[in-house]
């Protein structure tokens, strides 16, 4: 298994990061015997280790189901982890229980996937912005308004939707409103789990630009779920690669484009559309068969490859990247 914790370069050369995931593991049962013996899991997260750079933008991508999100909700505590250590600012998470989590979920926030599911029909923009700000009493009551109404503007929204109710909005628009609710608590670490898929494509690249210019400003570290690696390239400066559960590759953005090792993360990137309507009529799609790899006797580690790439592999396939990498770099 994937006993391996990954650094970055910025890690290794003494800066700070906010994020330390070390062989984290997320089982659901979902078949027992009559006396609850011989229990059956999903390993929706299998043994994944990872950390993040203060300030940067990490990209989980995997197709559905393949445990990205459930990753991104138990690093935010939303589940229970089975095993394994959540360090978040020097502080571990994975066993804060009651007021000790709440004290600290203000730090770290989430932005879902569904901006119109995720937000109450019955309550209005500014009471949806403004709720945990109450709750964990961020700023006096007097001045709760104006300071919902100055994260509402920063994220391109205007102060009479404060009292409009989500079904008045457009998708992106809701999306905003989202964001403004998870930054309205002044975290230091976002979570996105699939923020632009459910919005339209006109709209996609307002969202994403939004998010850009809000790191920018405040030096947020975001998690970045999804399944599109076109946008992940756009927006992220590490990519870790998803299948059942374990991560399969990770690299610098760049480097991942350029020199994709593991064949699962080569059908992924094969499958994303090309500019050129003939390029992409006439392209080879990859697809990826697992039963390719052999672990029967050579077990598979996480291992790096050459600096900042990271590879799920055992000792046969080591040698076979190792020589695709020399070819290429030759």
């Amino acid at each position: 298994m994937n006993n391996t914790t990954i650094t970055t370069p910025e890690t290794e050369n003494g800066e700070k990061y906010i994020l330390e995931v070390n062989n984290l593991k997320e089982y659901f049962p979902i078949s027992k015997s009559f006396l609850k013996k011989n229990i059956v899991y999903l390993k929706a997260v299998d043994d994944v280790s990872l950390t993040l750079d203060a300030g940067k933008t990490v990209g989980i991508v995997g197709e559905s189901g393949c445990g990205k999100s459930t990753l991104g909700r138990t690093i935010l505590r939303l589940y229970e982890p089975t095993a394994g250590e959540i360090i978040f600012d020097g502080d571990h998470i994975e066993n804060l229980k009651g007021e000790a989590l709440r004290r600290k979920r203000p730090e770290f926030q989430m932005i879902f996937q569904d901006p119109y599911s995720s937000l109450s029909p019955r309550m209005t923009v500014g009471e949806i912005v403004s709720e945990a700000v109450r709750q964990h009493k961020i700023v006096p009551k007097t001045e709760l308004r104006s300071y919902v109404l100055d994260m509402m503007e920063k994220c391109g929204l205007q102060a009479h939707h404060y009292d409009r109710y989500p079904h008045e909005f457009s998708g992106g628009q809701r999306q905003r409103i989202g964001i403004a609710r998870a930054l309205v608590m002044h975290p230091e670490f976002i979570i996105a789990d699939e923020p632009i898929s459910a919005l339209d494509v006109s709209i996609r690249a307002q969202v994403l630009n939004l998010m850009a210019k809000l790191q920018r400003e405040r030096g947020l570290t975001y998690l970045f779920i999804s399944h599109d690696l076109s946008v992940m390239r756009f927006i992220c400066d590490r990519i870790a690669v998803v299948h059942k559960g374990v991560i399969v590759e990770l690299s610098d953005t760049e480097e991942l484009f350029s020199h994709p090792l593991h064949p699962y993360t080569q059908a992924l990137l094969s499958a994303i559309p090309m500019p050129d309507p003939e390029r992409e009529r006439t392209k080879v799609l990859k697809v990826y068969d697992p039963s390719v790899h052999d672990y029967s006797s050579d077990k598979p580690f996480f291992t790096e490859i050459r600096p900042g790439h990271f590879i799920w592999a055992n000792e046969k396939e080591l040698q076979t990247y190792r020589d695709v990498l020399n070819q290429g770099l030759s």
